[in-house]
């Protein structure tokens, strides 16, 4: 039996361990996106005795198949964080603190969990806290989710031409299977961050006309918002200096956001004062009632600052927690996409999150991309339907090879959001198809095939079209012999990504590629 020591002032307890003498694997997570510079999977060092993770971790041995999980379940006061110790060359134990939970306040639940496969209890873990969350009653697309924005080819600089233009685009693009769902306009139409429905100057059209044109094109329009923040130049800010999470001098609390001047200084909104939170209810369903239904809501870590609040007795993830119910409680139809935010408190909330940084046009961006995604395998469509970022294939304004935009591809057909800023008028045909084949494939139950500890995870097993499938990806600099045996193929295969039609028993991936191979 375990016993729980507590050993903090805030909530901090800390679990034995007892694992066979040879145990030295980790598993260790974070807890929003963003790239990590350690691969997930981690050997244990004679030399080292900490190890840290955010809301999961999975210590155990490989060798004897021996593995313990310990997770957090919620997130409704407080995160997670785990420090696995180690001492005299062995797992000593497990520590676990959630700092904002204080003497007298109900921990957030702690689930523990063995097995023999550490795949399946990340699984079991994810179904467990999808059904603690409300994450498993979230809707998720049947489909895979299309669509284009703005951002990663005109960023902050996009004007309306800009966007009409790539609406014209998507509009006569009749000819290609690739069919953009979602219609969105990104950062870069609204005069100050915070004053959502203020459009720039050289915006010149009202966003209501921009919204119809949308819809008229049998698209959903969609529009990004930061509904945690605004800029020091804002007007809110300026008229409601109270709405806002405040330093110990009750001055507004300002981080630097990563906008130029001059919104490039955020404050965080105080989601614990009703008033507020009705204000940003009104912004959505304006939005709504003008024709917009798809949101990607971003820079929402920023809506965790530390400060006072107007209920006192409010944590930063609560006050979160407040704002993310008052947003969907107000447009309960509309699809919600989480970007910039720490994952466990959007469960329940949110339709789609980003689960990965933002990926440019460039070989190394797109990898480093899919390493965050790949170690998140086990979210996929049990938290939310994973956004890996848009699908760059494009060859004008890029950086990345051929081989690179088959990596950006094959994620969106990992996890069934195959989104693009790229203009369609400019594309190839070998890369048009390229973008129609990341939206027409989907490979389902994705479980990696097989891993090496202090390596990024780079082959993963799944169905397509319910036949058994293996995605791989190389970033290494070196080519790769690949045989059908040891992808656990015992008949013919396909290529199904470039496609290279029937492969031989053995075949060769190239260095910063990607190949989906597909049985019969």
């Amino acid at each position: 039996m375990l016993m729980f020591n507590r050993v903090s002032e805030c909530y901090r307890v800390e679990i034995p361990l007892d694992l066979p003498p040879g145990a030295k694997f980790i598993y260790h997570a974070r807890n929003s996106m963003g790239f990590g510079s350690v691969p997930p999977l981690v050997t244990a060092w004679f030399g080292e005795s900490e190890f840290s993770s955010e809301d999961v971790v999975v210590v155990g041995d490989d060798e004897a198949h021996v593995y313990l999980l310990v997770g957090a379940l919620t997130a409704w006061r407080s995160m997670t964080f785990f420090k696995v110790i180690r001492r005299g060359g062995r797992f000593h134990s497990i520590e676990v603190k959630q700092p904002d939970i204080r003497d007298g306040d109900e921990p957030e639940e702690i689930v523990l969990l063995r097995g023999d496969d550490w795949r399946e209890l990340l699984v079991e873990y994810a179904e467990r806290v999808a059904r603690a969350t409300g994450a498993d009653r979230v809707r998720k697309p049947e489909t895979t989710v299309t669509g284009y924005c703005s951002w990663y080819y005109y960023f902050e600089n996009v004007t309306e031409k800009d966007f009409r233009e790539n609406i014209q685009a998507i509009r006569a693009n009749t000819e290609s299977t690739y069919q953009s769902a979602v219609i969105q306009i990104d950062d870069g139409y609204q005069r100050f961050h915070g004053d959502w429905l203020e459009r720039r100057l050289d915006w010149p059209s009202p966003l209501p006309e921009t919204a119809r044109m949308i819809t008229e094109a049998h698209r959903q329009a969609g529009i990004w918002i930061m509904p945690f923040v605004a800029a020091t130049t804002s007007q809110v800010f300026r008229e409601h200096p109270d709405w806002f999470v405040r330093e110990a001098d009750g001055t507004p609390g300002v981080s630097r956001g990563w906008s130029d001047p001059p919104s490039n200084l955020w404050a965080c909104l105080d989601m614990t004062i009703p008033e507020l939170r009705e204000h940003i209810a009104s912004v959505f369903k304006a939005f709504v009632a003008w024709g917009f239904t798809y949101f990607k809501m971003d820079g929402l870590g920023f809506g965790l600052m530390q400060g006072r609040r107007a209920d006192p007795m409010a944590t930063p993830v609560s006050a979160f927690q407040q704002g993310m119910r008052a947003i969907r409680q107000a447009v309960p139809q509309a699809t919600l996409l989480g970007c910039s935010g720490p994952f466990m408190p959007c469960l329940g909330h949110v339709d789609m999150c980003r689960i990965g940084a933002d990926t440019y046009a460039s070989t190394r961006r797109i990898e480093q991309s899919f390493h965050e995604l790949g170690g998140r395998w086990w979210m996929f469509d049990r938290y939310f339907r994973a956004d890996p970022d848009v699908v760059v294939v494009r060859q004008d304004r890029a950086e990345q090879t051929l081989g690179a935009s088959r990596i950006s591809a094959l994620a969106a057909v990992m996890t069934g959001t195959a989104l693009t800023s790229d203009h369609l008028e400019t594309l190839s045909r070998e890369r048009l198809e390229l973008l129609e084949r990341s939206a027409a494939l989907h490979l389902k139950d994705v479980r990696p095939l097989e891993w090496a500890k202090d390596a990024w995870l780079c082959r993963f097993s799944g169905t397509l079209d319910g036949r058994r499938a293996v995605a791989l990806f190389n970033t290494t600099d070196e080519d790769q012999t690949c045989t059908c045996s040891e992808l656990g193929f015992d008949g013919p295969v396909h290529e199904r990504l470039q496609p290279r039609g029937a492969l031989e028993s053995s075949f060769t991936l190239a260095a910063h590629d990607a190949m989906l191979v597909c049985e019969g």
